[in-house]
């Protein structure tokens, strides 16, 4: 590396670290920067607004689980996309191999089986604005600027939010145009990686009132986040056959980029006093290059040997509409979105062909035989080509919420379709091998020897209400339903040259009901504490194949939740303490395996118990006037209460009775702390932010399994704001610490995904 910009990085790092020491605490989700400003002459914290229960309520009336992260703190924290929000979120948890490719959790829920696209689906919903964009696998990385909030809701919410939402729902809210005046401003930003190439990013917002009924909202934004893993020089021998091979036209330094650029557009007018619509369209283009995991064992720090290109592309336009209205002292409410997204990726699936006993029947094979004299270059290339497109309907009314009784009803409609085309390729394969040599497979590349070519279709029909009453001026007692039908069909083709029967065409559907049931007492306006039962699900669907073991069709898996809260507010408004115990019993999961001995496809069936129970926490309290401390915590244990057997010809027990699910930490912690002040006539701050993740294993086989190390990030920063503009310091992973924040938990390849290692930048804003 050039020993100037070391040099350089070091100053920068000297200087950032004085400029923050006023900040040295840590991160936390529990409130935003905007909602817990002190006023002036009257230290308290502001109200929190959400939205969770589709209501307008404030935070600490809502007798829920729920953390939010508001707009300012967004901004303050420098989250840009589904990591950085996450890392925030104790609730929450992920198992990820870079942008965009990530799995999400809460409060322990993970089987270690989920991302096959043929099998379950998520446990948590994700929402952007009103639409459910959930996806198997594949959570959808919005750019986060010019965002209002995120509200993580822990716990079943299957009442309002139905299917996915079992565990919990994470929802993202954008800035909507308001009539009241003209804004606009830009936000820039430039930082250097210890060890990588440099990032950047410029966005830029407005808000155009186009009369005193009507605005226009536009966002824009570009962006780059720099390499710091290197390709490194390697070769490799296969053992069967001993064909040797090299990576040199694949070596690259920095190789891992994220290209990220999209534009956002709202209209809202006010059709008359009483009736109002909405109507948003947002674009996003998301390109990569390079895998974000290393192999510091086998090859280095950083550093991984990849012999073919790693690279992906995932655009999706969002476009929506939203009606609110009153009829007859009633609100009314519609919201439809459309979603349509896709994803194509490519991935270097060599090392498989290392530990596989099937690829030399594609390589090696000669006369009838194999024959390790004949083999050719046996490596993998993978090919995704992903489309997704969903659709959703909403026709919701409700009462007025300062009724005594309160009610909301609605109707809900859902079709989702999720086209895929998985390609392995051998580029040396003989056209007598491929999968066109199948009578059953044709019209693929000549050199595919799997293919899964598949359409899945879902849809969820659900008629859901809460209703709630105030017993007395302090007890309110809540009860849900929502009674739905969701129907799943699978159709295509899926296998090799070997496959007896590869076209798949299956349905499935069923109806069912969940509840849910809440008691909450007020002790003083400042105290509230309440109990939940709530139950959440996530929909069966279809197998590619079945076995004498494995049904062709898997049923809904449900969880039912004990939960009791409690929101606090004390010190004349200067502190918030809120919280939740729980305990989820989870039945029928759904587990996706991958077992040769029972079939070569990925299938999935319901198996087994578990059980998660713990604690979340957050506060946010004001030190003295311009000093803010917010923390959050969860402490989670989660774990089987049945034996798995995932193969039950052979009854052998593959993770007994009180082992530990993968993915979940039992401790996370986030701390945060700011601290405003006058320096040189400046207004200025100092910031620093720390998260804690605990251990957690990759897996759920005990004889497979591997345990992820806890890590600590911490992150500094300090700057000015004037007026109309601001500029900023930062200093992201100052230990320069390695996260481990997956083990690829395959046994040919173990590379770890980790985190961005030490980066130092400059942020500039401006307002108009």
């Amino acid at each position: 590396m050039n020993s100037t910009r070391v040099v350089r990085r070091s100053r920068l790092l000297g200087q950032a670290s004085v400029l923050a020491f006023a900040g040295l605490l840590v991160s936390a989700p529990a409130v935003s920067q905007e909602d817990t400003a002190e006023n002036s002459g009257d230290m308290k914290l502001q109200t929190v607004t959400v939205t969770a229960q589709k209501r307008t309520e404030n935070l600490q009336d809502v007798p829920a689980s729920l953390q939010v992260l508001g707009g300012s703190e967004l901004d303050s924290q420098g989250v840009s996309n589904f990591e950085d929000y996450v890392a925030l979120l104790p609730s929450v948890s992920f198992a990820g191999q870079g942008p965009g490719n990530s799995q999400v959790f809460m409060r322990g829920i993970s089987s270690g089986g989920d991302g096959n696209k043929s099998g379950s689906s998520p446990s948590v919903a994700v929402y952007l604005d009103d639409q459910p964009v959930t996806s198997i696998g594949r959570v959808l990385d919005v750019h986060m600027y010019d965002i209002a909030r995120v509200e993580a809701v822990a716990g079943p919410q299957g009442t309002l939010y139905g299917a996915g939402s079992q565990a919990g729902t994470l929802r993202i809210i954008t800035n909507a145009p308001s009539s009241d005046g003209f804004e606009a401003g830009y936000d820039l930003s430039v930082g250097t990686t210890e060890n990588g190439s440099e990032s950047y990013s410029a966005e830029g917002f407005a808000n155009i009132p186009l009369s005193d009924r009507a605005a226009l909202r536009l966002v824009g934004w570009t962006s780059r986040d720099g390499g710091y893993i290197d390709n490194v020089a390697a070769s490799t021998t296969f053992s069967f056959g001993g064909i040797t091979v090299d990576n040199a036209p694949f070596v690259e330094e920095d190789f891992n980029t994220e290209d990220n650029y999209g534009a956002r557009a709202a209209l809202r007018i006010d059709l008359d006093e009483n009736w109002t619509a909405t109507a948003k369209i947002m674009r996003q283009s998301q390109k990569t290059n390079g895998v974000w995991d290393h192999d510091p064992d086998d090859i280095g720090d950083l550093e991984v040997a990849r012999f073919f290109d790693d690279r992906g592309k995932d655009e999706f336009t969002q476009a929506g509409v939203t009606i609110e209205g009153e009829v007859g002292g009633l609100q009314l409410t519609y919201a439809g979105s459309y979603l349509d997204r896709e994803v194509e990726y490519d991935v270097d699936y060599s090392a498989y062909a290392e530990y596989s006993a099937y690829i030399p029947y594609y390589t090696c094979y000669s006369s009838g035989s194999l024959d390790a004299s004949t083999c050719t270059d046996p490596r993998i290339q993978y090919d995704s080509d992903d489309t997704y497109k969903t659709m959703t309907h909403e026709l919701r009314v409700q009462n007025d919420e300062a009724n005594r009784l309160r009610f909301i009803a609605g109707l809900f409609y859902q079709e989702a379709e999720h086209d895929y085309l998985n390609i392995w390729h051998i580029p040396s394969i003989p056209a007598a091998r491929s999968v066109n040599a199948n009578p059953l497979l044709s019209g693929y590349p000549n050199d595919a020897y799997f293919v899964t070519d598949q359409l899945r279709t879902e849809t969820e029909t659900a008629l859901f209400g809460e209703v709630s009453f105030d017993f007395s001026d302090r007890l309110t007692g809540t009860v849900g339903a929502r009674f739905f039908e969701t129907d799943s069909e699978l159709e295509g083709a899926v296998g090799t040259l070997f496959s007896g029967s590869p076209l798949v065409d299956l349905s499935s559907g069923e109806s069912g009901d969940v509840f849910k049931g809440n008691l909450s007492y007020n002790f003083t306006p400042d105290v509230l504490v309440y109990v939940t039962y709530s139950e959440g699900f996530r929909p069966g669907g279809n197998n590619r194949a079945s076995t004498s073991n494995i049904p062709a069709v898997y049923r809904s898996d449900l969880i039912t939740n004990y939960e009791a809260g409690w929101k606090t507010t004390f010190w004349d408004g200067r502190a918030r303490w809120n919280g939740s115990v729980f305990h989820m019993d989870w039945d029928d999961i759904q587990i996706t395996r991958f077992d040769p001995a029972e079939s070569f496809l990925g299938l999935t069936a319901n198996v087994g118990a578990a059980q998660s129970r713990g604690l979340e926490t957050d506060f946010s309290i004001l030190l003295a006037e311009g000093w803010q401390v917010n923390g959050a915590a969860s402490w989670i244990d989660a774990e089987l209460t049945e034996d798995y057997v995932r193969n039950l010809s052979t009854g052998n027990v593959d993770a007994p009775s009180g082992t530990q699910l993968p993915d979940i930490p039992k401790f996370k912690l986030a701390l945060t702390t700011r601290y405003d002040f006058q320096f040189a006539g400046f207004d200025a701050f100092a910031q620093g932010s720390y998260r804690f993740v605990g251990e957690r294993y990759n897996d759920l086989f005990v004889s497979a399994r591997q345990e992820q190390d806890a890590y600590s990030i911490l992150n500094l920063s300090a700057g000015i704001d004037r007026e109309t503009w601001g500029a900023s310091l930062y200093v992201t992973n100052v230990t320069d610490e390695r996260a481990e924040l997956n083990r690829n938990a395959a046994t040919f390849d173990e590379r770890i995904t980790t985190n961005r290692p030490r980066t130092i930048g400059v942020s500039l804003y401006q307002r108009f």
